[in-house]
């Protein structure tokens, strides 16, 4: 039987639905859905809780020594592997003074430059001007773009930065971060948001301090995180065994694919009876299945491309990436499963189907 015969059979049973394409798609995507879904939920689940745990600054680690942090060794910490920002600190000792309340201070940081990477900002950064805490930003009236009134003139506002009061050290909930170039002053603090988290973080974050100078009374240097209260470290979701999706995917596919078979076993046996060689009717089902079942993984896949929204492109993308390769499984298959069990239905066995038709 030519193969451009076959193809042709196969697509008049595709059209008249001799095949149930249509069931057998949407069983096939139900099914693989399922899977893909599962992964999808838990992977994405997962992508969405570490960004919270990032954002709650557990992922920031602080590395206290009053007056013997080298700024430029922090500043460096942004080239190392999975560091995302880094900044060192020093508090003033004489904050921003308000003219308009008269003896009052708000206490005052100069950090380095990336240091303002470490929170979300509203406004820009890098910009001329300092970075106000929300609850400073109220009190005053001022938004960034506007300035403050000082008695010693006017200090613009670049930005208002984020910090919620979710457990994280409070010191810096009513502060004014002033940029200020790296010079040979110590810092007091040296911040690091590190993401995934690495082991190595803490001892990057030493190498910040200074050799001690004068008694060895002086303040201890210290290591935590910004904000504990979600826990020393991120607890991901389980997922199952390696190669376990994978291989539910491939199984799924090669269970409907052969019960597609089986289901019409008496019209193969029919059209074998009439010389319809194995090989011809195991090409025209895979050409059947493969059309099918291509809807069928599609419509599985749109369940991953649903359930990642919301997430930025970089994260959504591999996880679509993952459900690709477990609808491409599922098609395999079915595809494999239809062709396989061609062989196994039997022309002898035609009356028998007949009767249990």
């Amino acid at each position: 039987m030519p193969v451009t015969e076959v193809v042709r059979e196969a697509w008049r049973d595709l059209a008249t639905g001799a095949g149930a394409a249509v069931a057998c798609a949407v069983v096939l995507a139900a099914l693989l859905g399922g899977v893909v879904g599962l992964r999808t939920l838990t992977i994405a689940g997962d992508v969405r809780a570490a960004a919270e745990w990032v954002a709650s600054g557990a992922a920031t680690q602080v590395f206290t020594a009053a007056g013997r942090i080298d700024g430029r060794t922090c500043s460096a910490l942004v080239d190392e592997p999975d560091v995302l920002a880094a900044g060192a600190f020093r508090r003033l000792d004489d904050g921003v003074l308000i003219a308009a309340l008269p003896g009052t201070s708000i206490p005052t940081y100069e950090v380095t430059s990336g240091a303002t990477a470490l929170f979300s900002v509203t406004g820009t950064t890098g910009g001329p001007g300092v970075v106000v805490a929300p609850d400073v930003a109220e009190e005053l009236g001022v938004r960034p773009g506007e300035q403050i009134v000082t008695p010693d003139g006017p200090v613009p506002v670049a930005g208002v930065y984020s910090y919620p009061d979710d457990g994280r050290d409070p010191d810096l909930a009513y502060a004014v971060l002033a940029p200020t170039a790296v010079d040979d002053a110590p810092f007091d603090a040296c911040w690091a948001t590190t993401w995934p988290e690495d082991e190595t973080a803490g001892a990057a974050l030493r190498r910040t301090l200074l050799p001690a100078k004068g008694s060895e009374d002086g303040e201890r240097s210290t290591l935590g995180q910004l904000n504990p209260r979600s826990g020393t470290a991120f607890a991901p979701s389980r997922l199952p065994a390696p190669n376990l999706l994978e291989g539910a995917a491939l199984g799924l596919g090669l269970a409907v694919g052969s019960a597609a078979v089986f289901r019409r076993r008496l019209p193969i046996a029919s059209d074998r009876h009439v010389g319809v060689s194995t090989a011809a009717q195991a090409l025209g089902v895979a050409v059947q299945h493969l059309v099918w079942g291509a809807i069928g993984a599609l419509l599985a896949l749109a369940v991953s491309v649903v359930l990642v929204r919301g997430l930025p492109s970089g994260d959504g993308l591999p996880i679509v990436e993952g459900a690709a390769l477990l609808c491409g499984l599922g098609l395999v298959g079915a595809v494999a499963g239809g062709a396989a069990a061609v062989p196994l239905v039997r022309e002898r066995a035609l009356h028998r189907y007949f009767r249990t038709r």
